[in-house]
């Protein structure tokens, strides 16, 4: 039964009061409409409810406040008119008149404003699409800004506005002012909702690029494509600049759908970051073209069969270095291959192809490599499980194009054939120990070896182990300490232990391994399966042994992991590498309590066998003692390792908040080692109306080099989902974190 509410004085009219029914409104629940007013009437032939005074209608999660209010019945419309304000899912508009269908959810209104958190917008005219469509949301003669005053200090005017929810923004004669100056002007310009546009700065300085202006803008081409054009000046360096191009399909992944294109034209290409002279002739047309791309057979439907594109052609080894130290620091060189996938439920089928596309990197390649994977299926229901992994491919290794002609070196290379079978049978025995047995085997064969005296190798493989865990918890639900952010609390204790046992044969003489060890502070997989240096697997026996601990307390109604602790071992009865008996003793722990604070360790030490006799310990701590500062210890510590430098190094970073508007952080690096400040940043911020600045320097002591030196600035409309200028203090991508 529909009830409408009128007041009038103190009296509450329902609808059989007045006479006024409202039938089957098809697509609109009316039962839950309610219409508050001080004056009210219904007019029974026109089936039109008008109230006057203060109104308030509310339905479902929209509320409308407005001086007079007209309700149809046979259209579902709702008239509001003079003072209306809407308040719907967090949106509030403030319009002269609106008009809402209860059936469709379309409002159509005049003249509004609306404070849809961060925007603040302004306009003659919007139209809402009906609920269920695809279709935009219009606004004629719109003003939109973030910064909420009567006089904001920037706007933009755009003459038709369609926003698609969740989607982008399209803009029809666009103007944007600064206070009262018109400073650009799109004749129409297109934005995703979640992608940076605009134009976008980064000017500063250091010793390696002198003054330098960083700019891109960002623009789209059709609806799906976003690009960002570069311009870039380095005074020690001169221009550079490109374009890249992302593909608003994979948004979700940095990975695939990018085209980059870069040139500089480098006036000093033999100066590197340290200041030292490059001894190698690199020169002055500098470039990169990175194309990263997915495709998917037979179409976008299926995204279980695809095709990846992963091609980087470079100037020189050098240019990452000098124009992207960035992108440097984490992959200083990039990979070239093109690999082929079919995904199934029990693993997936690869086709790759890796090749050398620029020779002055040693790469390893497959002429190409078909691998079949399956991970752990089971089969039937016999409670056993499987796993295997089948390869064949032509295997082969491009050295540095001055290598080979020195002579120094050949390439290598072999057909490689791979495969191995593992069944597992997870258990329980007497309810609380978990059993996982295991067991495999395997074959190798090797032909068509680049050298002299060896033409075809054949090995079998045989591999066991075992899995054997339990747990043990305890509640304490009285344990509590506000301070320390307890609530109750689950100690769980898991004991387990991992025995893996190997037999192969070794290949022996002048064989040069592609797929080799490489020097790590960590211990090898064991799991036969995961070990990805084939080429140098050789006869083992371990037993991997630890205890786990979790700490678990309650947090806003959930379970909350207070403290991880794990601590383990590798015992020896066969060492692969070092002949060792045990391995380090490892110890892990991860302790959040409370949200302004946590700290973490990883740690090992040579307590048992002085083989490997080095230590490693690697811990941080990030503490916020008050509500205006904050600051993180870390501490990297390296001694005695066989392959890698000794390190004690210390890191300290720190945020001070001198007030309501002004900032100022600080980073240093300081490696104790060979009592060397690697690294200091200093910035201090302001906090304008919308808008954060900051003004940084920082030095760099590159030890045999001459020291680095910067200033940077950077301005950040805060308010603005996306629109931020990127703090980037060792510069190289436009947007790249420290």
């Amino acid at each position: 039964m529909f009830l409408a509410f009128f007041s009038d004085g103190l009296r509450t009219v329902s609808a059989q009061d007045t006479g006024f029914e409202i039938g089957d409104t098809a697509s609109a629940d009316t039962t839950n409409l309610d219409i508050q007013a001080d004056f009210s009437d219904y007019d029974q032939n026109l089936g039109i409810a008008r109230a006057s005074g203060d109104v308030i209608v509310k339905y479902g999660d929209v509320i409308i406040e407005a001086d007079q209010v007209e309700f149809h019945q046979s259209t579902g419309k709702i008239f509001a008119r003079d003072n209306v304000r809407v308040f719907r899912g967090g949106e509030i508009i403030d319009a002269e008149e609106i008009i809402y269908n209860i059936k469709t959810g379309e409002m159509t209104t005049s003249q509004f404003k609306s404070a849809l958190e961060p925007i603040l917008v302004m306009s003659d005219n919007i139209t809402k699409p009906e609920e269920g469509t695809d279709g935009p949301i219009t606004l004629l003669d719109a003003t939109f800004t973030t910064h909420d005053s009567a006089n904001p200090d920037h706007r933009v005017f755009v003459k038709k506005l369609e926003v698609y929810p969740d989607d982008k923004i399209v803009m029809h004669g666009a103007k944007i002012y600064m206070g009262d100056r018109q400073v650009f002007w799109f004749p129409y310009y297109v934005q995703p909702m979640d992608e940076e546009l605009g134009y976008y700065f980064v000017p500063g300085w250091n010793s390696a690029w002198g003054a330098f202006l960083l700019n891109q803008y960002g623009f789209m081409i059709k609806d799906d494509i976003l690009a960002k054009a570069h311009f870039d000046f380095r005074s020690e360096r001169g221009l550079a600049g490109g374009v890249e191009f992302e593909a608003d399909e994979f948004r979700d992944n940095n990975q695939i759908g990018r085209l980059n294109l870069y040139y500089a034209e480098d006036s000093n290409p033999q100066i590197r970051f340290n200041g030292r002279d490059r001894k190698g002739n690199v020169t002055s047309s500098r470039y990169r073209v990175n194309f990263q791309h997915r495709i998917y057979f037979p179409g976008t439907e299926d995204e279980t069969f695809f095709v990846d594109f992963d091609i980087n052609k470079l100037s020189d080894e050098f240019i990452y270095e000098d124009f992207f130290p960035s992108e440097f620091r984490v992959d200083p060189r990039p990979d070239n291959l093109i690999n082929i996938n079919k995904l199934f439920p029990q693993g997936e089928i690869s086709l790759t192809g890796r090749f050398q596309v620029n020779d002055f990197f040693q790469t390893d390649t497959r002429s190409p490599e078909l691998a079949i994977d399956v991970i752990r299926t089971p089969i039937g229901d016999t409670g056993f499980y499987y796993q295997g992994l089948t390869t064949y491919g032509i295997i082969g290794e491009e050295y540095d194009a001055d290598r080979i002609l020195a002579g120094a070196i050949e390439p290598s290379g072999f057909n490689r054939f791979q495969t191995y079978h593992e069944a597992l049978f997870p258990t329980k025995v007497g309810g609380v120990l978990n059993v996982v047995p295991r067991v495999g085997t395997g074959y190798a064969n090797y032909n068509n070896f680049d050298m002299p005296g060896l033409n075809t190798f054949e090995s079998t493989t045989t591999h066991a182990g075992v899995d054997l865990s339990f747990k043990m918890s305890k509640r304490s639900p009285h344990v509590s300490n506000r301070a320390l952010g307890l609530n109750g609390l689950l100690h769980v204790v898991r004991p387990y232990l991992n025995y893996s046992y190997l037999n192969t044969n070794e290949i022996s003489g002048r064989f040069t391994p592609i797929d080799r060890f490489t020097p790590t502070t960590r211990l090898r997989a064991i799991d036969l399966p995961l070990f990805t240096s084939m080429d140098e697997m050789r006869d083992w026996s371990v037993f991997r042994t630890g205890v786990s601990q979790r700490f678990i307390t309650k947090r806003n109604g959930h379970s909350y992991e207070w403290l991880a602790l794990n601590n383990y071992i590798d015992i020896y009865d066969k060492d692969p590498e070092f002949n060792r008996n045990t391995s380090n003793f490892f110890t892990e722990v991860d302790w959040r309590p409370l949200p302004w604070l946590s700290a973490s360790t990883t740690a090992q030490l040579p307590l048992f066998d002085d083989t490997l006799d080095f230590t490693e310990v690697n811990s941080l701590v990030q503490f916020m003692p008050t509500d205006w500062f904050h600051f993180g210890i870390g501490h990297y510590f390296l001694n005695d390792h066989p392959f890698f430098r000794d390190s004690d190094l210390y890191s300290l970073h720190t945020y001070t908040r001198l007030g309501d508007e002004w900032g100022f952080s600080t980073s240093h690096r300081f490696e104790r080692d060979d009592n060397t400040l690697e690294y200091q940043q200093y910035s201090l911020h302001k906090d304008f109306a919308s808008w954060t600045a900051s003004l940084g320097g920082i030095i760099r002591d590159n030890r045999r080099g001459e020291d680095e030196y910067g200033v940077l600035f950077s301005l950040t409309l805060k308010a603005f989902p996306k629109v931020a200028l990127p703090v980037d203090f060792q510069p190289g991508s436009l947007g790249a974190e420290e």
